[in-house]
């Protein structure tokens, strides 16, 4: 009964998401790049306590997920990282574009596609002594 459930549960991509590690929160002083390398490393090693701090607006959905098949980021590399000035020369939004390999998509973000996807981050710092926060993010 037990082999019936787990398979069950399986198939439909509900999953055990144990933390494998720790991923500290950035300091303020970290770079928009440093914040994005943290989150995905966090959601690698699904650390959703450290997901929630780097991308607060995402917390319903990241504990929403906790037993979905989130699948995994891999090769992570920064193609572009700067300021947006999309809501004004003196906003304090920066975007960081990068390329990544996301493996095992099912029951997660349909919006990725199997191999290397191009993904924009946009962050926003609230003051000068504020960390970097994740606000959005979408096909880059």
């Amino acid at each position: 009964m037990i082999m019936i459930c787990t398979s069950g549960a399986w198939a439909f991509g509900y999953r055990l998401n144990l933390q494998t590690a720790s991923v500290g929160v950035p300091a303020p002083s970290a770079s928009p790049d440093d914040v994005v390398r943290a989150y995905v490393a966090a959601y690698n090693h699904r650390d959703f306590d450290t997901m929630n701090a780097l991308y607060p607006s995402q917390r319903r959905f990241h504990n929403a997920n906790r037993h979905r098949a989130l699948g995994t980021m891999s090769h992570l590399k920064i193609i572009d990282s700067h300021h947006d000035t999309t809501y004004g020369q003196h906003s304090r939004y920066w975007a960081v574009d990068v390329a990544l390999d996301y493996t095992h998509i099912r029951g997660a973000d349909i919006g990725y596609q199997p191999g290397t996807n191009g993904w924009t981050y946009e962050l926003q710092q609230v003051g000068p002594d504020h960390a970097w926060r994740i606000v959005d993010h979408g096909v880059g």
